[in-house]
């Protein structure tokens, strides 16, 4: 990947629906070659796919909320598998201390969080500790960038 290949990156994170021919215009590149060039960050695996980025609020997801669960190590497994299972999970990783999920969930209202933190954390087994912060405002979102 080069500089040529990143520009092309910055113009499709920003507008995933731009057509080759305006990329190329604002590349310096002719249609053809930038559709070729897309193609091969395709099949490199460097696009991973094409999507829309939605606005959770107008979609009635008003409540975003991180939460940090450290769980005993014989039971992340079967916690990873059931939240990701979960319609309010929007992101979930494992982290490097093999005992900590990272969550971002999505829900309606302060009381669907509520109900989400219960039926999944309160009283089950191999749960260590939770915490959970309601987000107050998106200063800067990732947008296409790398998968970390």
């Amino acid at each position: 990947m080069d500089a040529m290949d990143r520009r092309i990156l910055d113009l499709l994170i920003e507008d995933s629906r731009m057509s080759f021919a305006e990329i190329g215009r604002q590349v310096g590149l002719s249609r053809a070659y930038t559709r070729e060039r897309i193609q091969h960050l395709v099949d490199q695996g460097v696009i991973e796919k094409f999507t829309a980025v939605v606005n959770p609020v107008k979609m009635g997801r008003k409540i975003s909320a991180f939460i940090d669960a450290k769980i005993r190590p014989n039971a992340i497994e079967a916690f990873a598998e059931r939240l990701g299972e979960a319609p309010e999970v929007v992101s979930l990783y494992l982290m490097s201390d093999m005992q900590s999920l990272h969550i971002h969930t999505l829900t309606d209202s302060e009381a669907d969080l509520d109900a989400f933190v219960a039926a999944h954390f309160f009283n089950r087994e191999g749960v260590i500790s939770l915490d959970c912060k309601q987000l107050l405002r998106r200063i800067k979102h990732r947008r296409g960038g790398p998968r970390v």
